[in-house]
């Protein structure tokens, strides 16, 4: 049985752990539930002068550059668990098992934008992709990226997909380092060819591994705001808008409309959004690790 002074110094140790939480967490989460119900540009002294209910949840609800930036997370967040996932998975089985004498080196180079600032990545691309910029001078095209609405959203996927792959690559390397040798050569033995090894008993060990970079890569898609920024703020009119940087149009952009009510309901939103996968993340991994 714990003793009484075993659980008070488990919370004394936990303390500093849950303040930080409390504190960067759930009060901003609940301030944004509140503030959403007040109308506030951010110059007011009383943040809760006027309250308008669900005014400013209709007002979002009413606007259509609200639901292009919803429909534009939710395809942010389908390349970043999908198509980040997969490619990941791919090369991480084609390095392991491929033995290669620089395997080391490449996952480094690999791994090496996710080290970098997402500011200094989406400048890096930006200046790639602009019209005056790398590629057209290379395939000698006059041709105009990051304002073609069509394409938009899919370049700015690619270049988040090529800044954090080599995150998901390293966690998967991990994984396969952690599988039974024992199964891959008992599968030799019973004359399982090399794509039988690793889509019967490779990736099927590998599904708690995938499912950990899933959800952090589901988490990042929602969040996901600087890359944006930088490469489009959003444009052209708005069709590369996500909710944060639809937040960030709302609440401080120069020229916008200075709404920290409308912004604030944008970002309970988005901490809904975020709170509800971790409980789903809690959930899963009960399952797999039962």
């Amino acid at each position: 049985m714990i003793s009484k002074k075993f659980q008070i110094k488990t919370i004394f140790y936990l303390f500093p752990a849950l303040f930080i939480f409390l504190v960067f967490n759930v009060i901003p989460g609940l301030s944004s539930l509140v503030l959403s119900f007040f109308e506030f540009s951010g110059f007011e002294t009383n943040l809760f002068q006027k309250f308008v209910g669900f005014e400013n949840f209709v007002k979002i609800y009413h606007d259509k550059y609200f639901w292009i930036a919803l429909k534009n997370t939710f395809l942010f967040v389908f390349g970043a668990v999908f198509i980040q996932t997969g490619i990941a998975l791919m090369l991480s089985v084609f390095i392991f098992f491929g033995n290669f004498k620089y395997s080391v080196l490449v996952r480094s180079i690999m791994f090496f934008p996710c080290v970098l600032a997402p500011v200094s990545v989406g400048l890096v691309w930006k200046k790639i992709l602009e019209q005056d910029g790398v590629l057209n001078a290379i395939l000698g095209l006059d041709f105009s990226w990051l304002s073609t609405i069509s394409i938009v959203m899919w370049l700015i996927i690619t270049v988040n997909t090529w800044q954090w792959i080599g995150y998901n690559l390293v966690i998967y390397y991990a994984g396969l380092q952690s599988l039974n040798i024992e199964l891959l050569e008992a599968a030799d033995i019973d004359g399982a060819n090399w794509s039988q090894k690793i889509f019967s008993i490779v990736i099927p060990l590998l599904w708690p591994t995938t499912i950990l970079n899933m959800i952090l890569n589901l988490i990042g898609g929602f969040r996901a705001f600087d890359i944006v920024y930088v490469l489009t703020r959003g444009g052209p009119a708005h069709y590369s808008e996500v909710l944060a940087s639809y937040l960030y149009y709302y609440s401080f952009a120069a020229g916008g409309p200075n709404k920290m009510g409308v912004g604030s309901s944008v970002a309970f939103i988005i901490f809904a959004c975020i709170l509800t996968i971790a409980l789903v993340r809690i959930i899963v991994m009960r399952k797999i690790t039962n």
